[in-house]
């Protein structure tokens, strides 16, 4: 999947700034940048779903909560 190799960024040299947010709604990926919140849009459900399995298996950091994300983004 020529897209996925695209974004391997997000799980290879930028892991630690983008992170998961797995809510009882599903998962969604997030970027902290310079202390902002931003929420990643991909159209593509099937390259979405790829991108966060991917992350998974790096280990990107994963939060239960939005209050979680944002009290770890406060405290750095």
């Amino acid at each position: 999947m020529d897209k996925l190799i695209e974004y391997s960024y997000i799980w290879e040299e930028d892991r630690e700034k983008y992170v998961l947010l797995d809510e009882e709604g599903g998962k969604s990926i997030w970027l902290i940048k310079e202390g902002e919140l931003m929420f990643l849009l991909i159209e593509d459900d099937v390259l979405a779903n790829a991108i966060i399995e991917r992350m998974l298996m790096a280990g990107n950091k994963v939060y239960n909560s939005i209050m979680e994300l944002q009290e770890d983004r406060d405290a750095k």
